[in-house]
């Protein structure tokens, strides 16, 4: 007769030193808010750490281990005085690591919008993938991983205002139709100052538009104008970009420009055109 034997339960995790853990070095996030990690650490002295962190063990002949995801619960720990933390080990690559990063922080929406883009554009650099590959990683559709990757295309004060959230992505957006930095940042500091809308925005970078433009001066081309201003209002919504028709008088000969500030800008104007990917 065989008799039953009771095992113990396996731990899903490790209880690890904190000393022996260092952060993930390539956390796409930046900067951690004192108010979010005041009140982690807050909820931690209540009620303890509901969630294990992640962390993979460090590379070929170094000791200890890296952070994968949950920077912010680690760092609350050491505010706190802990000595060791619950931690969940993976062994897994640079790709991954950055990888797993980028998820836990889009999905618990940590991440400012330029953050965002400096992580997918980290991907594409160090691990030379496609921004189908991103987009597949983060589980977002290819054009959002595009029009993200856009903002990279701004001047860095600008960016700026965005990281602090002076400015939202879609106040971004219309500023890319200017296609010049000064202007750019000009109007970018405008909005902020004079707590501008994003249509607001837009009507400027239209009417820088057409203040450039040549003056028309006959009745019939000013018809014709009204005419082109709004078939190019609706390409720059669908291309989220400052199209432009041009033509030479009442000839019915012209041009259609479109421009672009990035290769990925490029490929995401192209795939909105052919309607297909282009990978």
């Amino acid at each position: 007769m065989r008799t039953a034997t009771t095992e113990e339960p396996r731990t899903p995790y490790r209880v690890l030193a904190l000393a022996k853990i260092r952060p993930n070095p390539l956390q796409p996030r930046k900067e951690f808010r004192e108010e979010d990690l005041a009140d982690l650490e807050a909820s931690l002295r209540v009620s303890g750490l509901l969630q294990p962190i992640t962390v993979r063990p460090a590379p070929r002949g170094q000791e200890g281990f890296e952070l994968i995801a949950g920077e912010r619960r680690f760092r609350a720990a050491q505010r706190l005085g802990w000595s060791e933390i619950p931690a969940v080990v993976r062994d897994v690559d640079d790709q991954t690591l950055l990888s797993l990063a980028m998820v836990e922080n889009l999905q618990r929406a940590d991440l400012n919008p330029i953050e965002e883009a400096e992580g997918y554009d980290q991907l594409i650099r160090e691990f030379s993938l496609t921004q189908q590959e991103v987009a597949d990683i983060v589980g977002k559709d290819r054009s959002t991983v595009a029009n993200i990757l856009r903002l990279l295309a701004l001047p860095a004060s600008v960016r700026r205002l965005i990281w602090d959230g002076a400015l939202t992505v879609g106040h971004a957006r219309a500023l890319l139709g200017l296609g010049d930095a000064t202007a750019m940042a000009d109007l970018a500091r405008a909005a902020v100052a004079e707590g501008l809308s994003v249509r607001a925005v837009e009507e400027r970078v239209r009417s820088e538009g057409q203040r450039k433009k040549p003056a028309r001066s006959t009745a019939g081309t000013d018809a014709r104008t009204a005419e082109v201003r709004d078939l190019e209002d609706r390409l720059r919504r669908h291309l989220g970009t400052d199209a432009r028709i041009v033509q030479a008088g009442k000839s019915p000969r012209g041009e259609l420009r479109i421009p672009f500030y990035t290769h990925e800008d490029f490929e995401r104007v192209l795939e909105l055109i052919l309607g297909r990917t282009l990978d």
